[in-house]
């Protein structure tokens, strides 16, 4: 099968571009921030983002509340998490991409690639954000070239961070890269120190839990956690029992930690693991900027890097891409 595009496509009255080759099938929100709504593996006749079982994905507009609006499926988050103030502006939930439209076109549409582009540019700063989606024929992998650039005359500290929300099931297992694990202060739950060596966290009331395997969706946990320390830039979810997983590849010099939110019929009642590949943290911005652990862009520079969002077909598959240390 060759690659198809079509943009004829509406969902929940939103334009919808559709990607598809013979693994994958991928749908672009490109009025609600460039989300990522969908990515299906034909192979496994599988959903592999999460949807929100009660609020579908709809218009928003800038400033909005973002958990009042998480539909699920692939966010940009930038230049910021929690809401802040940095140098007198207002910085909204999320930052300012997720809620607004993109502009995009099409950079190739052949039998063997297609390739479109959407781009957001700043209001609360002179940013331009632009990222290009290309799907080549027969490959399960999605391949994303951003281009993250400083259109101004100050140097400019930000968070961007991916967003891809993940299904839970049982025995899911979580693939992290890292030395070290510290959880977020508002989120410390059941675990009984602020830091600790992936992947055994002390639990309270004794005994440690291999983060390696995912609660069950219905246990009533929930996780906000920094892994930090990389050794490779990737990070990854797999589901044992339908020999399926999903993978995030990228550079780790880039984006430096991989924040893990999960919610195990926790939050809001909701159960979903989200993959948080950041350039710092912690998620408060001012917070990155006092301890150094944010991207500073320059003024007139852009930063440009690629990910690659893959379906991994059985253990053997997984493996490799522990590996290999992700795919490039």
């Amino acid at each position: 099968m060759t690659v198809r595009f079509s943009a004829d496509w509406r969902l929940h009255g939103l334009r919808a571009l559709v990607l598809e080759n013979r693994q994958l099938r991928v749908t672009v929100l490109p009025e609600l921030g460039g989300k990522i709504w969908s990515i299906v593996s034909k192979r496994h006749d599988r959903e592999m983002l999460w949807h929100h079982p009660r609020m579908a994905p709809r218009p928003a507009h800038y400033g909005a509340t973002y958990d009042n609006w998480f539909s699920g499926g692939w966010d940009e988050v930038f230049p910021n998490d929690y809401p802040v103030t940095i140098d007198g502006e207002p910085y909204p939930d999320h930052g300012e991409v997720w809620s607004l439209p993109m502009t995009w076109h099409v950079l190739e549409a052949t039998d063997d690639a297609v390739s479109v582009a959407l781009e957001h540019r700043g209001i609360a700063i002179p940013t331009r954000f632009r990222k290009v989606l290309t799907l080549e024929a027969d490959e399960p992998h999605l391949r994303l070239r951003y281009e993250i650039a400083n259109e101004g005359h100050q140097p400019l500290k930000v968070h961007w961070k991916l967003h891809p929300a993940l299904p839970i099931a049982a025995g899911a297992r979580l693939h992290l890269p890292v030395e070290r694990v510290i959880v977020d202060e508002d989120f410390s739950g059941s675990f009984a120190q602020a830091a600790f060596r992936w992947p055994h966290a002390p639990m309270q009331g004794g005994g440690d839990r291999d983060m390696r395997w995912l609660p069950d969706p219905d246990t009533g946990d929930t996780w906000f956690l920094y892994g930090v320390q990389l050794h490779a830039g990737y990070c990854a979810v797999s589901y044992p029992e339908e020999r399926v997983g999903f993978g995030v590849s990228f550079d780790p010099d880039v984006l430096t930690s991989v924040w893990i939110f999960g919610t195990f019929g926790g939050w809001r009642n909701l159960s979903t693991i989200i993959l948080e590949p950041c350039t710092g943290y912690p998620a408060r911005l001012d917070q990155a900027i006092q301890q150094g652990s944010v991207l500073t862009l320059e003024p007139r520079a852009t930063l440009s890097t690629t990910v690659v969002a893959s379906v991994l077909d059985g253990e053997d598959a997984m493996t490799a891409f522990e590996d290999q240390g992700g795919v490039r």
